[in-house]
């Protein structure tokens, strides 16, 4: 094959059908640099560009992985903020059934005339009304943390303007306390 097309080509520069000027030969030059580096680079080339391929969709499967796993993370956050408002709601329920039953018992209280009784019962009332105030401010402060990690994430992970600030602005609130 090769053989014949350069008869073929001898033959046609012989009979003059096909003149040489400077642009062909460059034009024949350039094609023939062309196709000798695509034989000789092309395997090359493509195992590079495969390799770089590789690379990327790596990288990209790792980003994925780990924006799966925040996003794990913040799920059981708002399990837990779910769980936080239905722990509100019993409290709720508890804290109204026991005023109902405190309030009967003081009315019985009062007509059997037992100050004894009734004192030692607003004892404990207040030791039980001291402890849901304790019990509400941990939630609270349980709720404030939860936020805060909430603020953190967006700032430092989704890198959104403003949580970047409120990181900002909570790191030089540390830095003045200590």
């Amino acid at each position: 094959m090769r053989f014949v097309f350069v008869i073929l080509f001898v033959i046609i520069i012989t009979n003059k059908l096909f003149l040489f000027n400077e642009e062909f030969l460059i034009l024949l030059s350039f094609m023939s640099f062309c196709f000798v580096v695509y034989k000789q680079l092309g395997e090359k080339i493509n195992l590079h560009f495969e390799t770089k391929t590789l690379n990327i969709k790596h990288s990209l499967v790792i980003s994925i992985n780990l924006i799966s796993e925040k996003l794990n993370e913040m799920k059981k956050l708002n399990e837990k903020i779910l769980n936080l408002q239905k722990n509100f709601n019993s409290l709720k329920k508890y804290y109204l059934t026991f005023s109902r039953k405190f309030l009967t018992q003081f009315i019985i209280y009062l007509n059997n005339i037992e100050k004894l009784n009734f004192s030692n019962k607003l004892v404990c009332l207040t030791k039980i009304k001291e402890e849901y105030f304790k019990l509400i401010v941990l939630l609270l402060i349980k709720k404030m943390q939860i936020i805060n990690l909430l603020i953190q994430f967006y700032g430092n992970n989704l890198k959104i303007k403003r949580f970047q600030t409120l990181n900002f602005i909570n790191k030089l609130i540390l830095i003045k306390k200590i």
